[in-house]
């Protein structure tokens, strides 16, 4: 009678799990179109990406207009970013918005800058709601400026 090897089933399950049987996290596409509000500045993918992934879960009580997004934006270096329904985790706004995977769809982003010593701002999505959009407020808690030094390569 053989016995089973724990270690032959252990490195099995360790294997299911890097390779599929889990969720992966999904990777953000390359913008359709980005708005740069940075002067002589240039935005910066890398900073989006952060910003936008450290949002907190839920929405704030203000509700923008594409016209607030973007006069916000365009007050120093921000930036708007576009999108084909880009996924973003955000499980309990997903929720609200009737989405059942627990992530909303970004259809647009604005990123005004941070405002001086803050540790949090606030970040302006247009979010596929129910077949529809709408702009939503939500607190972000990375405040890194998202232009940067350099010259725009064209």
């Amino acid at each position: 009678m053989t016995r089973p090897n724990r270690s032959a089933a252990f490195a099995l399950a360790l294997a299911c799990a890097a390779s599929g049987c889990a969720p992966h996290a999904v990777r953000f596409a390359n913008a359709t179109r980005v708005e740069a509000f940075c002067g002589s500045k240039q935005a910066r993918a890398t900073g989006i990406a952060s910003v936008l992934t450290s949002t907190d879960d839920r929405l704030l009580d203000d509700r923008p207009t594409e016209a607030d997004a973007r006069r916000a934006v365009a007050a120093g270096d921000g930036v708007l970013i576009y999108w084909h329904d880009q996924p973003l985790a955000m499980p309990n706004v997903a929720r609200e918005l009737g989405e059942t995977d627990g992530y909303v769809r970004v259809r647009e982003a604005a990123i005004p800058p941070a405002p001086e010593g803050a540790t949090t701002r606030h970040l302006y999505l247009l979010l596929r709601d129910r077949g529809g959009q709408r702009w939503v407020t939500v607190r972000a808690y990375d405040v890194q400026n998202v232009c940067v030094e350099g010259k725009r390569e064209g």
